[in-house]
């Protein structure tokens, strides 16, 4: 009885998968056909859709309103907030696309034909999606004399091209997004409306270059950042983890106006780094941009023959999310005997001591009190 309910378990599985196979197949289409590849492919992931009597109709025109539901579902964007409502006079809630609509227009993916109207039943030009798709895609500069090349070489009708269309036409062949069906694979048809068949083409093309996209993006974030500017030495790396070892010297930029003269322990003041501080390999540890944000501990003025005067400060810095994060604790500073570029250079005492007033833009070298670890990967400062 066991060994029976397993066997019709199966054949239910199997039943119910082969359905599922099956109800991506169109009667008007076979696995020779030139977009059937890409048809089964976003059909799959629910982006587009056939019709009732399981036919696709790949030589159909693309509406507007068709095409606002592909590209939403295509960009993953079918969950986000609307924040600005539209009224037209041709389309309203109780049509199937509205929502689709909307969010096309809340993110400009496309634009009302008039302040009354968003004429949903008109068909969508290759050339709108291919501007879309190139505003869209991360993609390089080129000149148009490069375009113009690249056209004349893919195209028998470069001639019909507009002279407004040809580097974004030839951005797009370059990047090979448009859609080129048989037998006029050698023709733009810059104008000619949108199939079923070719939207599929140009959104699994879409589909591939934003996937590549973010891969780079999630390898990047995993990865160090480069970077140039001073150059720390004699720091220790262990996997993503770089520790800048106490009594290092490190240049901040003031941002007003500290002496030893006048200053009470207590006051707070801005700093900045002048310029990114990096290790040997050129790995970012702390940033230009980083807004710093100084203690007053104490101060001891200059002693004739002896030192200059010196602040001891805590400090700090703001990050993205406005909070402090102690990053420096407390550190000596002295006034500045040598230029940025050669914080590695020890200080030289001179011989007639004297207070220190550190002015606006003026750099103030600060020698850390304790090591200070930095993850290269996320630039989160860890003690």
């Amino acid at each position: 009885m066991k060994k029976k309910l397993i066997q019709i378990f199966l054949m239910l599985y199997f039943l119910m998968n082969a359905s599922s196979v099956y109800a991506l197949e169109f009667s008007d289409i076979d696995h020779g056909f030139w977009a059937y590849k890409e048809i089964d492919e976003l059909t799959d992931k629910g982006i587009i859709t056939g019709y009732p009597d399981n036919k696709y109709l790949p030589q159909k025109y693309i509406t507007r309103a068709e095409y606002a539901a592909m590209l939403i579902k295509a960009l993953d964007l079918e969950n986000v907030e609307i924040e600005e409502m539209y009224t037209f006079e041709d389309i309203g809630p109780e049509n199937w696309a509205w929502k689709y609509v909307l969010i096309a227009l809340n993110y400009d993916i496309l634009k009302p034909a008039s302040d009354s109207h968003f004429y949903p039943n008109d068909y969508v030009t290759r050339s709108e999606i291919i501007t879309f798709l190139v505003n869209l895609l991360k993609t390089e500069d080129i000149t148009k004399k490069d375009a113009i090349i690249a056209l004349q070489n893919a195209y028998v009708d470069f001639d019909d091209i507009p002279d407004w269309f040809k580097v974004t036409a030839g951005k797009a062949e370059v990047l090979n997004i448009i859609a080129k069906e048989p037998p006029r694979q050698n023709y733009l048809d810059y104008n000619k409306y949108i199939t079923r068949a070719q939207i599929a083409v140009f959104l699994s093309k879409m589909k591939r270059e934003t996937d590549s996209y973010v891969e780079e993006k999630k390898k990047a974030e995993k990865s160090p950042k480069i970077a140039e500017g001073i150059m720390i030495e004699n720091v220790l790396r262990d996997g993503d983890v770089v520790t800048i070892p106490a009594k290092s010297v490190l240049p901040i930029t003031i941002i007003g106006q500290i002496s030893t003269k006048d200053v009470k322990p207590g006051q707070m003041f801005q700093a900045r780094f002048p310029a990114n501080i990096i290790d040997y390999e050129h790995h970012l540890l702390l940033s230009k941009d980083m807004i710093l944000i100084g203690k007053i501990l104490d101060s001891v003025d200059g002693k004739y023959l002896i030192r200059n005067g010196e602040f001891m400060f805590e400090l700090s810095a703001v990050n993205n999310k406005d909070n402090l994060t102690k990053i420096l604790g407390v550190a000596e500073c002295e006034v500045p005997s040598i230029e940025a570029n050669k914080v590695k250079k020890v200080f030289k005492t001179v011989i007639k001591g004297r207070n220190v007033t550190v002015k606006d833009g003026q750099i103030l070298y600060i020698k850390l009190f304790r090591q200070m670890r930095v993850n290269i990967v996320t630039g989160e400062v860890l003690d």
